[in-house]
């Protein structure tokens, strides 16, 4: 083989590009992974003091035991968690319902929280009895899937108080509105989360590692034998009956004999592929999947509340934050948001005045995060998918197309947007493409 002859090409560097990577080149084949940023990791980012004397998440953070594929990947590997304490031992809970802010014991406030969220996926057994199989249920999945959590909450029979408490709760869950999320994705976490509410925030907001998801990600790489080359985003995929030729933006030309996507959703429509992708594809691509929220890292001064942890409707650009550390200073705290495009994180007076809906005046020091929803390499956050894109998209992305595979945490069956689900992804990429591009020369 020459230089830019391989086996497989592997477009994407996030977890299911890098897992993907390692099943195929374990197997011995000749891989190499293309890379449009200068690290790997995709929508992980621990980023070395990304506020001063803070290594932070600016990306996806947390995992849990319900998680099987990643928490494997963590027993292989003996790396260790630790608990966002704003979600492990909360004292006090901040709300803003009826346009009224309000603090109580968060004790006081958790069985009204964990009814409302409740109330929203009450029949999420009846679609998703066993959550890792999406499909099984599918006439029971087909009538959900036409819903958006918004149309759930205004459905519920309870006060506009609590209504604006499950919009909060699930806006922040979902990063974007809920109007533009579909029903389905609240009751695939629940479902995933073995129908509980309090498992659903300790899976998705409550442990976390010790040395950052960047450990992980690095394990898997450095068991790789593929190459990595960062900082070659990729311009055009051409397949025909003898192999595929992807070249990158700066005119290189590599070949293979399959190629496995590994890139977000919304940014598939940035790859040239020939011939075109399914209709089905290139429609999902074009309407994108929902999440397009905003983290914020903020170092609060004085004496706050400790720990907590705060919601509002999702009409306010910062609706959900939680302590993540008690400082000798303070606090430092992780805020979220609906739409990340209009939060510029590295703007304190912007900041400050959002979190001051919630809060009233705080006295901040700094504040970090990154712009997920305009990062050309992601276009969005964590996936959420729409109303409707469940049954109509998913099934459909997940299909190879001859030599071209796919992979990501978009498109798994199960964690569906979080790092369980791209690792699932991967695995099943690198199992389909050794079964069917390379079972043929056996």
């Amino acid at each position: 083989m020459s230089n830019n002859s391989y086996d497989v090409i592997v477009i994407g560097g996030g977890f299911a590009g890098v897992t993907a990577s390692r099943e195929l080149s374990r197997r011995g084949y000749k891989v190499v992974v293309l890379e449009g940023r200068d690290r790997i990791g995709g929508r992980t980012w621990y980023k070395d003091d990304a506020l001063p004397g803070h290594s932070l998440e600016l990306g996806g953070t947390w995992v849990h035991w319900f998680q099987p594929h990643v928490y494997s990947e963590i027993t292989r590997y003996g790396l260790e968690l630790v608990e966002t304490i704003g979600v492990s031992a909360p004292e006090l809970a901040a709300t803003v319902t009826g346009g009224k802010r309000s603090i109580l014991p968060y004790d006081d406030a958790a069985s009204a929280i964990e009814s409302v969220m409740e109330m929203v996926v009450q029949d999420a057994r009846e679609v998703f009895d066993r959550p890792f199989e999406p499909f099984l249920q599918s006439d029971a999945l087909a009538q959900i899937d036409k819903l958006s959590i918004q149309d759930r909450i205004d459905a519920l029979d309870i006060s506009p108080e609590k209504k604006d408490l499950a919009n909060g709760l699930w806006g922040a869950m979902g990063s974007a509105p809920c109007s533009e999320v579909g029903l389905v994705a609240a009751l695939r976490w629940y479902a995933l989360s073995d129908f509980n509410i309090q498992t659903v925030f300790d899976t998705v907001g409550r442990y976390k590692f010790k040395n950052g998801t960047r450990s992980l990600i690095q394990a898997i790489a450095d068991d790789s034998l593929a190459e990595i080359r960062l900082n070659t985003p990729v311009s055009s995929v051409e397949q025909n009956d003898d192999g595929v030729a992807v070249t990158t933006r700066d005119g290189e030309v590599l070949r293979a004999s399959g190629v496995v996507v590994a890139v977000p959703l919304n940014t598939l429509g940035a790859i040239e592929f020939s011939p075109a992708l399914s209709t089905g594809k290139q429609t999902a691509s074009s309407e994108r999947q929902a999440g397009r929220g905003s983290k914020v890292w903020v170092h609060v001064r004085g004496d706050l509340p400790k720990p907590f942890f705060a919601v509002a409707p999702d009409h306010h650009l910062i609706n959900y934050v939680v302590t993540d550390k008690i400082l000798d200073d303070g606090q430092l705290l992780i805020a979220f948001g609906p739409d990340g495009a209009n939060v510029d994180a590295g703007d304190i007076s912007q900041i400050r005045a959002e979190l001051g809906k919630i809060f009233g005046d705080l006295d901040i020091v700094a504040t970090t995060g990154h712009n997920w929803a305009t990062d050309e390499f992601s276009q969005g956050t964590w996936s959420m998918f729409r109303p409707d894109q469940t049954v109509s998209r998913l099934s459909e992305l997940q299909q190879p197309e001859g030599r071209v595979f796919f992979a990501g945490s978009d498109i798994a069956n199960g964690w569906n947007g979080f790092i369980d689900g791209a690792i699932e992804s991967g695995i099943s990429a690198g199992r389909e493409v050794h079964a069917q591009i390379f079972g043929r020369r056996i």
